[in-house]
């Protein structure tokens, strides 16, 4: 491991030392932007470990590796950020983060539900990202500075810009738990809770601390608005929640986390609580995606071909004690759910259960939805092609390696739909609006039909790339066919359910109270 690091820390320093070679060349101006980046970066990477900056490089270079770049290796500055950032959270987490939503999705503020939806967004810079503009504001305006750079005396992005900033995003969700952590100790009467200061719980015993973390995980599934002062009504409800068919998973998902941490006997401390509850928020997107998965069958066998779902049927099905599919048309159509052909209306499965109804857990500044499938299939055929843009016959090839998914078309319809796509250079671009609805098509119960706005973000990010590469011929001639032709929630946890049904409420500051 010690090997390890020093090779890690010499590669950083000719990199580091490359970098500034090539820098004395660049206007005065890119120079300062990029300096103001990398700063905002140190900062915000003081408490991410080498370990987790890793992960979320290794996760993102298959995806990176599939844009065009310049003879540096960098991507444009704007468009890729956004693009790529969302689809690591959407993959990893299952999170969707506030001001970075895709476009055309509806916007949801903060304790509201899906019936409130407003205006969908359009394509928007990280430096959008309400946390950041919280929380972070100088990384925000270096991120600003850097995407609104004009392309001709741009430095571009690098994966090792791209990822660090990816992890000090998701530092800063993460930190949005300790709140929740303090006052999960003060609901179980071991604390005075004090979230002015810098007061810190002390050491408690081990079964104290799963009492606690099982608490945090009350109040994270619960959302907006909180209760983090009665105790009363929270012992109330987790004694409820105790009764429930799904305690045993929960409890068992709280130990597991627990147990990483704690490797002696004796009292715990608060660094090891809250290092347990960052891998309890860092995994509680995948261990939640079983009700996504439950959703998704139980749609299956409504399913009409293609992953679509008749309105009548989706309305008509029976409630679930986790979920129901109550969503009012308005909406269904307002988020690119709902689409009606031959005078029928159908709800298509891949986007509902991307949509923000299904999404938990809500906070200021985030909330959990069903993991991105999709992404994931996207990330395996950037892997398998490592181009931007490839033949017919290497993506069919890659569709019959990821046969394990729901391909419904025939392959040779497949194969037809995609040689309409295929540019002057006898190439199908990825990342283009044209392809993802071809996934869409190929895989109808993992990937939703793109909005006109999605449309839109894929073409902005090739008008883009086809500016960044037309600034540098090496470029130019690598990435030949990018330049020629860019072309409220109804998921319910079961100890709410037995709420409404013994006569309980929610008051508006958040407050479990009889009525």
């Amino acid at each position: 491991m010690a090997l390890w690091r020093w090779t890690l820390a010499i590669a950083a320093m000719v990199s580091m030392a490359s970098a500034q070679l090539m820098r004395r060349d660049k206007p005065k101006k890119e120079a300062t932007v990029h300096h103001m980046l990398q700063a905002g970066l140190r900062q915000g990477l003081v408490k991410v470990s080498a370990d987790r900056l890793l992960h979320v490089e290794e996760s993102l270079r298959a995806s990176y590796e599939a844009f065009p770049k310049d003879a540096r290796g960098n991507v444009p500055p704007h468009q890729v950020l956004p693009a790529l950032t969302r689809a690591y959270f959407s993959k990893e987490h299952g999170w969707l983060v506030r001001g970075l939503e895709s476009p055309g999705a509806p916007v949801i503020a903060p304790g509201e539900s899906h019936q409130d939806a407003r205006l969908a967004v359009t394509a928007g810079g990280l430096y959008e990202v309400q946390i950041l503009k919280d929380k972070a504001p100088e990384l925000a305006t270096a991120l600003k500075d850097t995407a609104l750079s004009p392309v001709a005396v741009s430095a571009g992005l690098s994966l090792g810009d791209i990822s660090r900033t990816v992890a000090a995003l998701e530092q800063l969700l993460l930190e949005e738990s300790l709140p929740l952590l303090r006052a999960s100790y003060f609901l179980n009467g071991l604390d005075h809770l004090d979230l002015a200061t810098e007061h810190l719980p002390p050491p408690v015993a081990e079964s104290q601390v799963h009492e606690v973390l099982l608490s945090y995980l009350l109040l994270f599934r619960h959302g907006l608005p909180r209760n983090l002062t009665d105790s009363e009504s929270h012992q109330r409800l987790k004694q409820r929640a105790k009764k429930t068919a799904d305690w045993p998973l929960l409890s068992q998902f709280e130990v597991q986390a627990l147990n990483e941490v704690v490797h002696e006997t004796g009292k715990i401390s608060w660094a090891q609580a809250r290092e347990a509850v960052e891998i309890i928020a860092t995994r509680y997107g995948r261990w939640q995606q079983s009700e996504c998965e439950d959703m998704k069958s139980t749609l299956m066998k409504m399913d009409a071909g293609g992953g679509r779902v008749k309105l009548q049927d989706f309305h008509g099905s029976p409630k679930h004690p986790h979920y129901q599919f109550t969503e009012k048309e308005d909406y269904l159509s307002k988020a690119g759910i709902l689409v009606e052909e031959d005078g029928e209306k159908y709800v298509l499965i891949a986007n509902y259960l991307l949509g923000p109804s299904n999404c938990i857990a809500s906070s200021e500044y985030f909330a959990v939805c069903c993991l991105n499938q999709c992404e994931t299939l996207v990330s395996q055929f950037e892997m398998i092609l490592q181009a931007p843009a490839a033949p017919v016959a290497q993506i069919m090839d890659a569709v019959a390696r990821l046969s394990d998914n729901s391909t419904t078309s025939s392959a040779s319809r497949l194969q037809e739909d995609l040689q309409m796509l295929v540019d002057d250079t006898g190439a199908v671009v990825l990342h283009s609006p044209g392809f993802h609805k071809w996934l869409h098509k190929a895989f109808p119960l993992e990937c939703p039909r793109p909005t006109a706005q999605e449309d839109a973000a894929e073409e902005a990010e090739l008008a883009e790339a086809r500016e960044w590469l037309e600034m540098d011929e090496a470029a130019r001639r690598k990435w030949q066919p990018l330049v020629v032709r860019p072309s409220e929630c109804t998921r319910i946890p079961e100890w709410h359910a037995e709420k409404a049904e013994q006569g309980f409420h929610e008051e508006p500051e958040g407050m479990l109270t009889e009525v």
